[in-house]
């Protein structure tokens, strides 16, 4: 008996575990780069050399009101090591305590239980100071008007209302926006659902680990960055993590500059050398979703490893610890076909996603007034709340065409603890869910035969270099 060593269960004990195999089976784990922790005198020098705007202490002077903007349990940020240095920081620079708040830029996803927001940001912090989790459905929120691109800037009040606006996130390969972090944490992290579902539906996008601007139509990074301006974003830290979830980079300043150097770190942490021999070769392969194994909506994020060993049968190990998968866009884009069709305008600006013809027509201006409009009628009257989630509305629950059109087909083994079956019924509806790795076993799908096996242990980190 061979065994496979993994992380697991991020935000839920960060635990060890050890996967039994057959001794018949040639392994090969493809880890990533990966980095050394920071020590907190790195972090903290690391924090004070901002890169592209004053230094965080000559902003703070004079200010009367602080926002600091943070991510949810969905991402790996250990904010709780991060924090404590900011507001030693405010402090020093003769901000008062009660000035100091924290938003949960929670995008739309669903919003922390106190628990879980002691669990991110420290439970000295989280009873000490102020702490919202943004809801984009409900919150008061304030229209800065729209960008050149049309993109309206629908943003959290209480990022408008604070004379400094801290943002600490996560850089993370990211479909859509190339890299995460950044001006993310206001778009969609701090936004209304308008300006969520025209980011999603309209806008270009980068691919996962992507650096460089489509050139066509303002992409989905672009656009993050001018909103996040907008919005009024003063001051980002960006962290990169390794594969235990420890700080291994921050870069700290304007969201733009700071976010060009944690990605070009990223890059190299990241970094993971696949052979050819192996994509070509593997019978199975193993994917492991931490550290964003906390939300179950997070298992898109390990997807992309299927269309790098497309002859494999691919296992995901995602415990999904929360298991409430709730995603309020996502239900907005589902509720009925025609808000499905409207994300076709993205695609289509997208390069290489549909033949030339076709992207030139959906990509017209027409076609993006229109949706703009249908959207900014569909909020008012759709509630995908995490409120009507949390109340068993059939909305959110039924299995709508728009559903069974957008389902992943691929036929999947998902070993996870707490995904919710309801879910996979949805999304992977070809797939298998096993609750545990014996019951992948049991059911046979662990044969005891020569087989090429190929393990990513932390599949949303991972970005593939070919050799």
């Amino acid at each position: 008996m061979g065994w496979i060593p993994l992380r697991t269960r991020a935000w839920f004990g960060d635990d060890e575990i050890e996967l039994p195999v057959p001794d018949r089976w040639t392994v090969d784990v493809l880890a990533p780069a990966d980095g050394p922790a920071l020590s907190d005198q790195e972090m903290r020098a690391c924090l004070d050399r901002a890169l592209g705007c004053d230094a965080l202490a000559q902003m703070a002077c004079g200010v009367t009101s602080v926002l600091i903007v943070i991510d949810d349990l969905g991402r790996p940020t250990p904010t709780h090591r991060i924090a404590p240095f900011v507001v030693k920081t405010l402090l020093a620079a003769g901000v008062d305590d009660g000035a100091i708040s924290f938003l949960v830029a929670t995008g739309s996803h669903r919003q922390l239980k106190t628990d879980e927001i002691e669990r991110k940001l420290g439970s000295d912090l989280a009873s000490r100071f102020p702490v919202h989790c943004h809801d984009a459905c409900h919150d008061e929120m304030c229209d800065l008007g729209p960008l050149p691109s049309g993109m309206p800037v629908v943003v959290n009040r209480r990022v408008v209302d604070a004379d400094l606006v801290i943002g600490i996130s996560c850089v993370l390969p990211h479909t859509l926006a190339g890299f995460s972090g950044g001006g993310k944490i206001m778009l969609p992290g701090s936004a209304g659902l308008r300006s969520i579902a025209e980011l999603h539906s309209f806008s270009p996008k980068r691919q996962r680990g992507d650096t460089d601007s489509s050139g066509r139509h303002p992409d989905g990074r672009e656009l993050i960055e001018a909103f996040a301006s907008r919005a009024g974003l003063d001051f980002s830290i960006n962290t990169v993590v390794n594969t235990r979830r420890e700080v291994t980079g921050l870069f700290a300043g304007s969201h733009i500059d700071a976010h060009r150097r944690a990605v070009e770190h990223a890059s190299k942490v990241y970094q993971t050398i696949v052979s050819a021999d192996v994509r070509q070769n593997a019978d199975i392969v193993i994917v492991n979703g931490y550290p964003m194994d906390a939300d179950p909506v997070q298992v898109s994020k390990s997807q992309w490893v299927g269309r790098l060993f497309p002859g494999a049968q691919m296992i995901l190990v995602d415990d999904a610890c929360d298991g409430i998968a709730y995603h309020g866009w996502s239900e907005f884009q589902k509720a009925n076909v025609t808000n499905m069709l409207c994300g076709t305008i993205s695609e289509a600006r997208t390069a290489g996603r549909y033949p030339a013809p076709l992207a030139a027509l959906l990509s017209r201006r027409f076609f993006h007034r229109w949706a703009t409009r249908r959207f900014a009628r569909q909020v008012n009257h759709i509630d995908v709340s995490y409120q009507a989630f949390e109340a068993g509305k059939p909305l959110l629950f039924r299995n709508s065409l728009a559903k069974r059109v957008m389902a992943k087909r691929a036929p999947l083994i998902i070993c996870s603890a707490e995904f919710p079956e309801w879910k996979r019924q949805a999304q992977f509806p070809n797939s298998l869910l096993y609750r545990s790795w014996e019951e992948v076993g049991t059911a046979g799908h662990l044969p005891d035969k020569p087989l090429r096996v190929a393990v990513l242990p932390c599949a949303p980190l991972q970005l593939v270099s070919e050799i």
